[in-house]
């Protein structure tokens, strides 16, 4: 098992293995179907390796989906720019939290949007917030930039991603959560909530899913003549689930998914907190109409996506052992830091629970293999009367 991390990568790769598009690159990262060349890379790992590679060995498409310094993303293209069709950068909706605010009615940042400040000092101080955007937002600056000026026939296509909810979420916040909930009971301590503004978030297989729509529909041959006006050359999308949610509305609903009530939740409003994980913009929604209507957009409903990523991190405290006492440190650190005798009850009944969940899947695969081993004695039976 991997550590979790480069989620948004694993669930790409995991949905070309599934269709099986393509052999594993463990070393290099580099992964290629039969007929198409897709790439899917660490920009610094691919900058070294096309460096020492004499083949003119040219790609179809690029996607990075890792790049926040302009600078490697410059070293990237000085050897990229000669061997690719496409280049798919993930961006983020952090980008509009180092602009102009949107002049939108309904508060929705839309791609038009990410507008910097013309005076300096405002600049400097958005800039200052949230270096993340900022760095996020030169890129996509300066793909623009190179795009426009460039003599070679290579388009760019920028994805902006909220918040990203999914399996094997490096950054632990979804599993912090579930466990918090999950065992409520036993930690007693409200759980709080830095902000309550309703913000966006976007399921990490759908944006595997989406991914591939782009280059099947750029490089592969499509027979749906409803789709045929679609062309991705140069475009920027806002992509997110379609509801809008508040931080707390999302934990109720995957208080529901757990089978737990609502009323035994605790919330304390927080903004101060330390355990400020989501939302990770002040922003608030981003506005998906121009992928949706323009571009077949067709996100999981929440809910789906909900019950996928518990049932995930369900199986995960008997599958992944490791990365479950990573999460327990965390809430040891952050929650349960003073008191040793609720973490003793808490460290108990987790033990217990994931025990019970490991000799659970161990009966159904045993249920399983007995099931096929009675079928295979029955299919002999028929086929061997005689015996």
């Amino acid at each position: 098992m991997q550590r979790f991390r480069g989620f948004l990568l694993t669930a790409y790769a995991e949905k070309l293995s599934h269709e099986n598009k393509i052999g594993t690159g463990h070393k290099t990262n580099i992964q290629m179907t039969e007929k198409k060349k897709i790439l899917i890379f660490g920009v610094e790992q691919l900058t070294k390796l096309l460096k020492n590679e004499q083949s003119e060995q040219t790609f179809d498409a690029v996607i990075d989906f890792s790049a926040y310094d302009v600078d490697v993303v410059e070293d990237a293209l000085k050897v990229l720019e000669n061997r690719i069709k496409m280049y798919i950068y993930i961006s983020t909706d952090s980008v509009y939290e180092v602009c102009k605010p949107t002049s939108s009615i309904d508060g929705l940042s839309n791609e038009t949007d990410s507008i910097r400040p013309d005076n300096p000092v405002e600049y400097e101080k958005l800039r200052r917030r949230d270096s993340y955007g900022h760095k996020k937002l030169k890129i996509e600056e300066y793909l623009r930039r190179m795009q426009a000026k460039s003599s070679r026939k290579w388009s760019y296509v920028i994805l902006r991603l909220p918040d990203v909810l999914g399996a094997r979420d490096s950054t632990d916040r979804w599993w912090f959560y579930q466990m918090w909930l999950q065992f409520f009971q036993i930690i007693n301590k409200p759980i709080d909530l830095s902000s309550n503004i309703k913000t966006s978030y976007v399921y990490v297989k759908d944006v595997a899913r989406y991914i591939g729509f782009i280059l099947t529909k750029t490089f592969v041959d499509d027979d749906d003549k409803t789709l045929s006006s679609i062309n991705f050359d140069n475009q920027i999308l806002n992509i997110a689930c379609n509801e809008i949610l508040q931080l707390k509305q999302l934990l109720l609903m995957i208080v529901d998914e757990l089978g737990k009530q609502q009323d035994e939740i605790l919330f304390n409003e927080n903004e101060n907190t330390e355990i400020n994980f989501f939302p990770s913009v002040t922003r608030g929604p981003i506005d998906t109409r121009k992928a949706v209507t323009k571009f077949n957009w067709n996100p999981t409903p929440i809910k789906e996506t909900v019950r996928e990523i518990v049932q995930f991190y369900n199986n995960a405290y008997s599958l992944f052992p490791n990365e479950r006492y990573d999460i327990v440190r965390k809430i040891r650190k952050t929650i349960l830091s003073n008191d040793e005798l609720i973490y003793g009850k808490f460290l108990f009944e987790l033990n217990r629970f994931s025990t019970k969940l490991a000799n659970k899947r161990k009966h159904d695969q045993l249920f399983v293999i007995d099931h096929e081993h009675l079928q295979q004695q029955q299919n002999f039976k028929k086929t061997h009367p005689e015996l």
